[in-house]
């Protein structure tokens, strides 16, 4: 378009100095369309050279003559840098006008659009995909194992002792285990009880104390006459009917001898929490379960099938469209429905966006400096004459034009007076 314009330029100049030089003969001979043509090309030709005079001395000396004031834009580089960088800086992309328009712009909501239509994306699934994948295998199991055993072992030793036997105590209580156990302890005795072994044994062991009895008349008389009617099956069999009957009782759950044994029982465990000996032995209990457990290795089993399972959870083509996908879309829904959070978080990127602003805005000026200063004389006269020169050629052309009209009319007023 340059070329273009600038050939126009010349050859109308062209034309201009042609139509003069045709029109001299006619003008020396007086002849009035002659004269009158003369003048139009005449101011045509000073019009045209004067343009191009103009326009050549903006980025040149014309002719390679150093003629003053010619060469603008190569002797002026500085000034006009300077003033390209104030207009822009200053004037154009002003601090005011790029927060006025940035101001316009809701970040937030634009972004969280097009998150979402990104959901569905095939390319952000394999994506997702890829970066679950690599945070999970980022784990280093042996690495974390020692750091959650430490910390489980400090919170075993941070347990208030006394507060847990009473939360044990208080558990079992309140879930009847002191009753139920009584209840186990019982069925077993009287599972033993009733055995006929039992019973001899019971005879045997009364016989024996009755015969060491110490005693003397009428107490003697009685004894032996008890001993000489009863024998071990009898007694025993007495005995046994007497401790089951007392079982039998027991078992009754509203019966007093039950209700008195249950009470001791819970009246004993309540004083346990302050039994200095049973939390000493408790304390000591503490520090001995990681490596009673065997903790390191057990944590790193579990966390070694934990990973294996992620690995393979994270396989599945459904773990992202079926399970990342709705977290996401819902996250952040929620975040615009809550208006509030939204303009919170609209405010917040403008506060970064104007405060990053306030720091670098020099730095516009800086870069158009930059860029200019890496351009020698003739590279910046080429770019400007490449931008604007087109134009600047059709003031040639105009001038031309313009002259010719005005020597025309200049001419035509010479002949009326």
């Amino acid at each position: 378009m340059k070329r273009e314009a600038k050939y126009i330029a010349t050859v109308s100049l062209g034309v201009m100095g042609a139509g003069f030089l045709a029109t001299l003969p006619t003008a020396v001979s007086s002849q009035v369309w002659g004269s009158f043509l003369q003048g139009g090309f005449e101011a045509g030709v000073v019009g045209g050279l004067a343009d191009w005079f103009a326009v050549s001395a903006l980025f040149r000396h014309p002719l390679g003559i150093p003629i003053p004031h010619t060469a603008l834009l190569p002797n002026n580089r500085e000034k006009i840098t300077k003033a390209l960088v104030n207009t822009v800086q200053n004037e154009l992309l002003s601090k005011e006008t790029i927060r006025a328009r940035l101001e316009k712009i809701h970040f937030l909501e634009r972004g969280l659009e097009l998150a979402d239509k990104q959901l569905d994306n095939a390319s952000l699934h394999t994506g997702l995909t890829a970066l679950a994948k690599h945070a999970l295998g980022a784990i280093d199991i042996e690495k974390l194992t020692p750091l959650l055993a430490e910390e489980i072992h400090k919170a075993i030793q941070d347990v208030d002792t006394s507060r847990l036997v009473r939360t044990l105590i208080d558990s079992i209580t309140d879930n009847d285990y002191d009753g139920k156990t009584l209840d186990f302890v019982l069925d077993k005795a009287a599972a033993w009880v009733i055995k006929a072994d039992t019973r001899d044994q019971l005879g045997a062991m009364a016989i024996k104390a009755f015969e060491g009895l110490a005693s003397n008349g009428f107490m003697a008389f009685a004894v032996n006459a008890f001993m000489g009617m009863v024998n071990e099956e009898k007694l025993g069999g007495i005995i046994q009917n007497f401790v089951l009957s007392y079982i039998d009782q027991l078992r009754m759950n509203h019966h007093p001898r039950r209700q008195a044994v249950l009470t001791f029982i819970r009246n004993e465990l309540h004083k346990l929490d302050r039994n200095p000996q049973l939390l000493a032995e408790l304390e000591k209990f503490k520090t001995k379960l990681p490596e009673l457990f065997d903790l390191d290795a057990k944590l790193t089993h579990m966390l070694t099938k934990l990973k294996e399972r992620g690995e393979a959870f994270i396989d599945q083509p459904e773990f992202v469209p079926v399970h990342v996908v709705p977290i996401l879309r819902n996250m952040l829904l929620s975040i615009r429905e809550n208006q509030d959070m939204l303009h919170r978080g609209e405010d917040w990127i403008q506060e970064q966006i104007a405060s990053y602003l306030e720091q670098n805005h020099s730095k516009i000026g800086q870069l158009v400096k930059e860029n200019l200063d890496k351009l020698d004389n003739a590279k910046l006269t080429e770019l400007m004459e490449e931008k604007v020169g087109s134009d600047l050629q059709w003031i040639r052309v105009n001038g031309a034009i313009c002259g010719f009209i005005i020597g025309l009319g200049l001419a035509g007023l010479k002949m009326l007076f």
